[in-house]
């Protein structure tokens, strides 16, 4: 086993094991812009990111996806941020002012959101959005912090925020599948929608924000949850995610 309960240590070890179309694929869209979303646990993988991360950059800013094609233990295809180094993101992230990774933590919360990165400003006004918009968030949480120098969300210049998911709340977000190998596309519901337009509003306002605007120069922000809105859907019992990941997404 890899570093964090990975199978594979990092992306040229997992690349010289599969192979590239059928076991996974890499969808980018090099926008040249200020802002990487990312998905680096697409696909089959953590399902459901892909099709979240792909609406957060919409038109204007950069995308890259990393999608696993595997059905059988697509958690396999998981290498955790700290070691994510493909080269199609890295080249974004040189380029880019800030990022926002998506992810899905499993059943490891219910319906809260967990918020990190070390762009504090950035995770603030983050949490502020989702809290506005209706969702439950945590910015304090005990696990995937997105803390790490070595994480390639925090790779850009004024570093970036780590998103996330819990896999009843990413039910709630689609109906039916949340991924076809196919490129299919998933149908989504108005909770899915609400999610993205709040995180798209923070990330086109990091354009009104400065290279004094760092992560040294913000504090801490508090945890405050407030309840989502939307009505909860009653989970699907079949989860494309574990109970408890294994993995640290640092």
């Amino acid at each position: 086993m890899g570093s964090h309960g990975d199978l594979y240590p990092d992306i040229p070890t997992l690349k010289s094991h599969l192979k590239e179309k059928r076991d996974f694929r890499v969808i980018h869209k090099n926008r040249r812009s200020f802002a990487t979303i990312a998905s680096p646990h697409g696909g089959f993988i953590e399902a459901g990111t892909s099709q979240i991360a792909r609406a957060v950059a919409g038109p204007d800013f950069n995308l890259f996806d990393f999608q696993g094609l595997v059905t059988v233990e697509p958690q396999e295809l998981h290498v955790t941020s700290s070691r994510f180094r493909e080269p199609i993101l890295m080249d974004m992230l040189s380029r880019s002012e800030v990022a926002v990774s998506i992810h899905g933590m499993g059943e490891e919360d219910d319906m809260t959101i967990w918020l990190g990165g070390l762009n504090l400003e950035m995770k603030a006004r983050m949490l502020k959005s989702l809290t506005e918009a209706g969702f439950l968030v945590n910015p304090d949480s005990p696990r995937h912090r997105g803390e790490s120098v070595r994480n390639f969300v925090n790779m850009v210049k004024r570093r970036g925020v780590q998103i996330e998911l819990p896999n009843n709340l990413l039910n709630a977000m689609f109906v039916g599948k949340k991924f076809y190998g196919s490129g299919r596309a998933v149908k989504t519901t108005a909770l899915f929608d609400s999610f993205v337009t709040a995180v798209r509003n923070v990330v086109h306002d990091e354009r009104n924000y400065g290279a004094n605007d760092t992560p040294s120069n913000a504090q801490k922000p508090h945890v405050k949850s407030v309840r989502a809105r939307p009505r909860r859907r009653s989970p699907s019992k079949k989860s494309n995610g574990l109970k408890n990941t294994g993995f640290s997404d640092g």
